[in-house]
C-alpha cells in the first residue's frame, strides 16, 4: 500500500496538523501509545513532536469526540495535556511550532500510517508506511507490506525519515523579490536602481530564479504596468498596508503548498553564494530559516524562507495587530543561522546609504 501526498476533498493544505505528521493504529490505545513512544523515543531530545489523540466521548449518548494534544520531546519530557476539540479550520494553529505530529486518529484518516499488529486480523488500512509488531514475523499481512519488529528501531527510523524527505521533495520552493514600497527615504523606487549594472528588481529575480521553482514580484496592483514591473510575474497586494509581511501573506495565499525564500529588493549586497547558503542551511520542520543579524542578533526576515505552515503564525500576528515579521520569527520556531559575509544584508534606504553600498559592492566586485 502506497502513501499518498496529496490533498483530499477541500482541504486547501495537503495535511491535517502539520506537514510532517503520522497516524498510529492499533487494536487497543495500549497499542497505539507504546506505538508512538517508541517512535518518539528515535528522535533527537531537541526535536519537538506533538501528540494528538483522538478518543470517543464515554457519554454513549454523546457524539461529540474529545482531543487531546501533547508536546513530546525524544528525552522524554512532555508538555500539557489538555482536551477540547480542535476546529478543522483552525487545528494547524495548534501545532505551527512542532516539529512532527503523531496522531492516534480514525482509521479512515488519509495520513501516512505505522499501525501496530498482532496476531490477530489487520484491519484495511490506506497510507501504511510499515507494520510493526513484536513476533518476528506476521503472516497477516497484505501482499508486499513493510513489517519491522519494535526492535528494529534504526531500519524504522530510515523509512520514517525517508518518508518525510518526500514530503520535503514535495513541497515547491518559490521565490519573492519584495518590492511595493513607496521608497520615501530614498525619493526613489528602490526596485529600479541599478547597483549591478540592471535595475534591481530584475537582478534580484534573476538570483532567485537560480534557485527557486517559480519566481514572483510582490508589488502594489497599481504598480503592476509601471515598465520596472510589467514583464515580470507579479503577486499583487491582497493584505494592504502591512509591508513586507502583506506581500508574503499575499504569496502564501496565492500558492499555500509552497515554501517560499524571500528576498527584499533593497539588500543589493546580497549575492548567490548569501542564497546558495540559505538554502542547504534549509531547515524545513521549522516555521521558517533565517539568518542572525550581525548587528543585533535577531533574525533576518527579507532574505530568509519561509515554510507553508507559517502562515497560521503570520495571520495570527497579524490579528494580534503586529505586522512586523522579524517579531514573528523572533517569537516563534525559527532555525536561525550564522550570516558568513556580515555586510551581506546591509540594506539601502537613502540616497547617502546607496552611495555607500555602490562604492562597498564596486569594491567587492573588483576584489580578486
Amino acid at each position: 500500500m502506497g502513501c499518498s501526498l496529496s490533498a483530499t476533498g477541500n482541504r486547501v493544505y495537503a495535511f491535517h496538523y502539520n506537514p510532517f505528521e503520522l497516524a498510529f493504529h492499533g487494536q487497543s490505545a495500549d497499542q497505539r501509545a507504546h506505538l508512538a513512544a517508541k517512535v518518539g523515543a528515535m528522535f533527537d531530545p531537541h526535536f519537538v513532536v506533538g501528540h494528538v489523540i483522538e478518543r470517543p466521548t464515554q457519554m454513549p449518548d454523546d457524539s461529540a469526540r474529545q482531543m487531546g494534544v501533547n508536546l513530546v520531546r525524544g528525552d522524554g519530557q512532555h508538555g500539557l495535556l489538555y482536551p477540547g476539540e480542535l476546529d478543522n479550520y483552525v487545528r494547524q494553529q495548534q501545532l505551527v511550532d512542532v516539529d512532527v505530529v503523531f496522531a492516534e486518529s480514525e482509521a479512515d484518516s488519509d495520513m501516512a500510517k505505522l499501525v501496530w499488529v498482532d496476531d490477530g486480523e489487520v484491519p484495511k488500512y490506506q497510507n501504511v508506511l510499515a507494520y510493526v509488531g513484536s513476533a518476528p514475523s506476521c503472516r497477516v499481512l497484505p501482499p508486499g507490506a513493510t513489517y519491522f519488529t519494535e526492535d528494529q528501531t534504526l531500519a524504522l527510523k530510515q523509512r520514517i525519515e525517508s518518508y518525510f524527505d518526500e514530503v520535503i521533495e514535495s513541497i515547491p520552493l518559490y521565490g519573492l523579490v519584495l518590492t511595493g514600497g513607496k521608497s520615501t527615504r530614498m525619493g526613489l523606487d528602490k526596485a529600479a536602481l541599478d547597483y549591478h549594472g540592471r535595475p534591481q528588481v530584475r537582478h534580484c529575480f534573476d538570483l532567485l530564479s537560480a534557485l527557486c521553482d517559480k519566481v514572483f514580484v510582490s508589488l502594489r496592483s497599481e504598480q503592476s504596468g509601471e515598465a520596472t514591473y510589467r514583464d515580470f510575474p507579479q503577486i499583487h497586494d491582497t493584505f494592504l498596508g502591512y509591508g513586507p509581511l502583506g506581500g508574503i501573506l499575499s504569496a502564501q495565499k496565492a500558492h499555500p503548498h509552497a515554501a517560499w525564500l524571500v528576498l527584499a529588493c533593497d539588500l543589493p549586497a546580497v549575492t548567490p553564494d548569501t542564497l546558495e547558503y540559505l538554502c542547504a542551511e534549509r531547515n524545513p520542520f521549522k516555521l521558517a530559516t533565517a539568518y542572525t543579524s550581525a548587528n543585533d542578533g535577531f533574525p533576518e526576515p527579507l532574505c530568509a524562507i519561509y515554510e507553508p505552515k507559517s502562515i497560521f503564525r503570520l495571520m495570527s500576528f497579524l490579528a494580534l495587530g503586529y505586522h512586523c515579521p522579524r517579531k514573528v520569527l523572533i517569537n516563534s520556531d525559527t532555525w536561525l543561522i550564522r550570516l558568513p559575509d556580515v555586510h551581506a544584508l546591509d540594506n539601502a534606504n537613502s540616497p547617502d546609504e546607496r552611495e555607500a553600498l555602490l562604492e562597498s559592492i564596486s569594491k567587492h566586485a573588483g576584489t580578486p
